[in-house]
């Protein structure tokens, strides 16, 4: 079928989704080249994607069973959404949304969407009564930093950390099971501040990436005396249920709300087996390898969770 578009006409289509992702590492949002699909929770082959516009908004078009809505030909350009607002049964119901990243930056994720959407997506914490979007962790901030109009993406273990910023890398296990935590989190605090999160992949490989924190105060000399050999005391902290995301079997993208509902289930990371471990360090620009102490040489890259 074929429309002809007459002089003055103005044809208008309303985008059902609209998402920005967040690198959580490197705390910016231009973020090009990820593969975002959506599709009706029912119907996973009705995959359409969703590109990228010159803003950094992946916005998704023709997605299937919105048809009506994305080219609604009503005068008033509010009009769809108001019908939408208004559908009962709601107009398109609930969507997964998958990301992924073909160049290997970021671990999968995927989460659920009512749509159509207005705006910017705001993700909400679905344990929450209402749903409401999340302080994230660690936000010592006022007013404190709210997960508004942001996905978070974690950076895999294998990508080269973006200057300047620290990492700290760790393969994870679960102490006396030996089992992967699979998509668990692993937070990084320097002098009680939490400085970094990140998540771990379907094995357990886990690189916390962060920005440095301030150099130690120098000591006063004249002249003054360069210097790169900063050096922090690094304390980790671990969130992880063997229940969410799901143990058996580990999925392949894990659920948004599995991980992030998992900050509370915090679970503690073991130092050493045998003696009091020495406490970790942080050199600048040297990444950092965290291990549990004391174990049997076959096991010795791995970092226990107790849970």
């Amino acid at each position: 079928m074929s429309a002809v578009l007459r002089e003055g006409e103005v044809v208008q289509r309303n985008a059902a989704l609209g998402l920005r992702f967040w690198d959580v590492a490197a705390a910016t949002s231009l973020i090009d080249g990820l593969k975002v699909e959506v599709y009706p929770v029912t119907r996973p082959n009705a995959r359409k994607p969703a590109l990228p516009n010159p803003s950094g908004v992946y916005v998704a078009h023709r997605v299937d069973g919105l048809a009506s809505f994305e080219f609604d030909a009503s005068s008033d350009p509010m009009q769809a959404w108001n019908d939408a607002a208004a559908a009962s049964p709601p107009l398109g119901g609930r969507y997964r949304v998958e990301v992924s990243d073909p160049q290997g930056r970021y671990l999968p994720i995927a989460f659920d969407a009512d749509l159509p959407a207005r705006g910017v997506l705001s993700w909400l914490a679905p344990w929450m009564s209402p749903p409401q979007p999340i302080v994230w962790p660690g936000d010592a901030g006022s007013p404190p930093l709210l997960l508004i109009e942001r996905i978070p993406l974690f950076s895999s273990p294998s990508r080269p950390p973006p200057q300047p910023l620290a990492v700290v890398y760790a393969q994870l296990r679960e102490a006396g099971s030996g089992r992967i935590p699979a998509w668990c989190l692993l937070a990084v605090d320097i002098d009680g501040v939490r400085c970094g999160l990140g998540m771990a992949d379907r094995e357990g490989r886990v690189a916390v990436m962060f920005p440095y924190p301030e150099p130690p105060r120098a000591v006063l000399a004249s002249p003054p005396q360069a210097r790169s050999d900063f050096r922090w005391t690094l304390e980790l902290s671990a969130y992880w249920s063997t229940n969410s995301p799901p143990l058996e079997p580990i999925p392949s993208i894990p659920d948004l709300a599995h991980v992030l509902g998992q900050l509370a289930a915090p679970c503690s990371v073991i130092d050493s087996l045998s003696s009091p471990a020495p406490p970790r360090r942080l050199d600048y620009r040297r990444p950092t390898t965290a291990k549990t102490e004391g174990q049997n040489a076959a096991d010795a890259s791995w970092l226990l969770l107790s849970t």
